[in-house]
């Protein structure tokens, strides 16, 4: 089993071309249409941005978005679970910007790594 999940570059980097979509449709014309538009591509684009790395070291769960680890004690989740590419955490306080935590999980072959959200489950005594 990894240490880490992948670092979401590959999230971060669509997240930066979902921005693309408004800026193409607002470009001159500031028109209601265009902005209506515009807006599930400024939410994706916050979800792909938000998407964090993950590591479940010992007796703590630690994160990161950008540069800076943060500390979550296993007492603290409520729930893991996977949700397709992602998994995702849920605890006892209100993670902006979505009351979850959303993580990268490894590729294998042609599926996606559980190992993670297992050993979160398990420490955590989920299951």
């Amino acid at each position: 089993m990894r240490k880490d999940t992948p670092y979401p570059i590959t999230a971060w980097y669509m997240g930066l071309l979902f921005l693309g979509g408004p800026l193409i449709l607002l470009y001159h014309t500031f028109r209601i249409q265009n902005i209506l538009l515009s807006i599930p591509f400024v939410v994706a684009s916050g979800f792909f941005l938000s998407v964090v790395q993950v590591s479940p070291p010992g007796d703590h769960l630690r994160y990161r978005r950008l540069i800076k680890w943060k500390v979550i004690p296993y007492n603290q989740v409520l729930e893991c679970r996977e949700d397709s590419v992602f998994g995702y955490l849920r605890i006892k306080r209100y993670v902006p910007p979505w009351g979850k935590l959303y993580f990268t999980r490894a590729q294998v072959g042609t599926r996606w790594d559980s190992d993670v959200v297992a050993t979160i489950r398990r420490r955590a005594k989920l299951d």
